[in-house]
């Protein structure tokens, strides 16, 4: 609970005294690579909440295990980018013996925030009352509702362990009751007590949310295919002001027909919901790490960025010096001659089941028909041009990583690719936030943390109770939005059209249509179905 009042915004100096004396803060010394933090992160409020929910103080014989940890800090960093001015609060109170100030009032000019108050401390110690973003009081109804919990459920809910600054008693008549009963009833009435949010204001929290693909929109080497839940969740952020980029490893140069078969459902969704033409251009892919941005467009298609002349984004981003208009040619052609022949040693001395393909960006190894290679030998080959890439001097960003079944070596990394949206796009790191998979030495998610706050799943499932818990704490009651949402849109088709009149997208027609197309998720290659 020190761990956000001990540490300066870049996370590895602290001032001692008055003096400015900077010395190396305490979390520097005993973990000496630790990474820069983009937002304070309340970690005392997250473990609460978390253990209200599940529980873990109260087990006898089993301690708290990594995978809930890695929960514990996603959950830090979505209610530090969504309510921070919490956290400046606590440390004000901690550190000037100010009483804490009242819980400020949930939305009531029809959503907008104008009536929230947010404190800001001067250098005096005092406050100064702004506008807060969001209702500090969703993260009761967060708590107040299971992991396991869905629109269809109707399973009773065990009491919540109350949240420091919460409360569980009935104010005045303006202010809804915090309910002790997680009965799921109660939990909707604690949603509905949350304003409803017009369907064109911004949401607070992330406005730039990157994301894997495999593993982590869809599972690995699969198609976005059949996740309602996930597409409706992306759909509402979209809907809502937020720019979503698939940052992924797949490369295939500018082939757009290529990336939208990957994501061939969510794209159906879109266009089954009527997505208007603001919301379609604020989705991006970006494929090959960092080397080939497309854009979504009003006909549903992806479509090529502009990259040279005014605007372009390569031209555009040049002036970081790892950006990909800077990189030579020649240099290019060095680090994939390298990773190929290093790639061709592993294979002949670990007798790989495994072929070599080189592409315009990327060298990858992937398995032979029907075979598998183990996850020892990918790591093996990894780690191995990982260290002759760096012996050599490599002055090119690149990325060479384990991705499950196969490995790979781009030109480029995410780190990259991030900073070349954040930079195109107006977007600051503290307002982005990464999610992914892999971010182990050998993964290629872990780039990111260096130039944005991320989030670490394991699975498509827990990116979409991620996103799930972005629009909750940002105060959006998720029932009601969707309701909303369902009668205000334009596009009905009769065809896909349920006993209410709403459009209803059949997940299982759009995966019938392009079971007859298929496509090699390594090469590209389509492949004619037999």
């Amino acid at each position: 609970n020190e761990l956000h009042a001990d540490m300066h915004s870049n996370s590895s100096i602290v001032n001692v005294s008055s003096s400015a004396i900077i010395v190396p803060s305490r979390l520097k010394q005993l973990v000496p690579s630790v990474g820069t933090f983009y937002t304070r992160l309340p970690l005392r409020r997250a473990f609460e909440a978390y253990n209200a929910k599940y529980g873990i103080t109260k087990r006898r014989h089993i301690c708290i295990s990594f995978n809930e940890i890695r929960h514990i800090l996603n959950l830090a960093q979505i209610i530090a980018m969504i309510h921070p001015y919490q956290m400046e609060e606590e440390i004000v109170v901690r550190s000037t013996g100010l009483p804490p100030r009242p819980s400020p009032a949930p939305w009531s000019n029809g959503g907008d925030g104008k009536n929230c108050e947010k404190a800001q401390i001067n250098g005096d110690g005092t406050r100064t009352e702004q506008q807060s973003e969001s209702d500090p009081r969703a993260l009761e109804a967060w708590t107040a509702t299971p992991r396991t919990w869905t629109l269809d459920d109707s399973s009773p809910e065990t009491s919540p362990f109350p949240l420091r600054g919460m409360t569980s008693e009935v104010g005045p008549s303006d202010k809804p009751p915090i309910l002790s009963s997680r009965d799921r009833s109660e939990s909707f009435q604690i949603e509905q007590s949350l304003s409803l949010l017009p369907s064109r204001s911004s949401l607070p929290g992330p406005k730039l949310l990157c994301f894997d693909g495999d593993q982590t929109l869809y599972s690995d080497g699969a198609n976005f295919e059949s996740n309602p839940k996930l597409a409706k969740y992306l759909y509402l952020l979209l809907k809502h002001g937020v720019t979503i980029a698939v940052v992924t490893a797949a490369g295939y140069e500018y082939q757009s027909e290529k990336y939208e078969l990957r994501l061939s459902g969510l794209l159906a969704y879109f266009k089954e919901r009527g997505l208007e033409v603001d919301d379609l251009e604020r989705f991006y892919i970006f494929g090959g790490e960092c080397n080939y941005l497309l854009r979504l467009g009003k006909d549903y298609k992806l479509h090529a960025v502009r990259e040279d002349g005014p605007g372009g984004w390569l031209v555009s981003t040049k002036y970081f010096p790892e950006a990909p208009g800077n990189w030579l040619q020649s240099e290019i052609t060095a680090v994939l001659d390298k990773a190929e022949s290093s790639f061709q040693a592993c294979v002949e001395d670990q007798h790989m089941r495994a072929r070599i393909i080189r592409k315009k960006r990327s060298v990858g190894l992937i398995p032979k028909t029907d075979e598998k290679i183990p996850r020892e030998a990918l790591d093996e080959a990894v780690l191995r041009i990982q260290t002759e890439l760096d012996e050599a001097k490599v002055t090119l960003p690149f990325c060479a990583f384990n991705g499950g079944s196969d490995a790979w070596v781009d030109v480029g990394n995410k780190r990259v690719g991030v900073q070349v949206l954040q930079s195109y796009l107006g977007i600051p790191a503290e307002e982005t936030l990464h999610i992914g998979d892999q971010f182990l030495n050998t993964g290629n998610d872990i780039a990111a943390r260096s130039i944005c706050p991320c989030v670490w799943i394991t699975e498509p499932q827990e990116t979409t109770y991620i996103l799930k818990t972005i629009l909750r704490l940002a105060g959006v009651p998720l029932m009601a939005l969707i309701q909303s949402l369902d009668e205000g849109n334009e596009a009905k088709q009769s065809k896909g059209e349920g006993k209410d009149g709403k459009t209803k997208v059949d997940f299982e027609e759009v995966e019938r249509r392009i079971s007859g197309i298929k496509m090699d998720v390594y090469t590209g290659e389509m492949i004619p179905n037999k």
